[in-house]
């Protein structure tokens, strides 16, 4: 049984958080995209295109740079469909509410993590952490 739902009010402010954090991470996709991944749709390959004699240590680091990128590109698609997730939960009017305990989660919480679905006690317990 929920205790407390977040008001409309409350809702609206979550709905433009997330939706600013959201354009946010699109636009770090878009320019990671931008400057990573070439036209095909593939991370691009720099030194192995070349037609110049290149050093080994060259073509490690070219690797190294498009394994960071892809990483950084997948850890923001993520994030956008959490985002997404906090985004449903607000049209529901289920958001700010622990999916386990149906508590309030605390609005210090909402904005350090807004797309959390737990709050500390659930989230730490979850993780088995004490403190």
């Amino acid at each position: 049984m929920i205790k407390a739902k977040l008001t409309k009010k409350e809702l609206d402010n979550y709905f433009k958080i997330i939706n600013a954090m959201r354009e946010k991470a699109i636009d770090e996709m878009d320019n990671i995209k931008e400057n990573s991944i070439n036209e095909s749709g593939n991370l691009d390959s720099g030194a192995r295109d070349s037609n110049y004699a290149y050093h080994m240590a060259d073509v490690g680091t070219d690797s190294h740079e498009r394994e960071k990128s892809y990483l950084l590109y997948s850890r923001e698609n993520k994030f956008i469909k959490h985002l997404d997730e906090a985004l449903e939960r607000i049209k529901a009017g289920s958001y700010g509410i622990c999916m386990e305990c149906n508590e309030k989660i605390p609005h210090d919480r909402l904005i350090e993590v807004p797309h959390t679905k737990l709050c500390i006690k659930c989230k730490t317990k979850k993780l088995n952490l004490k403190f």
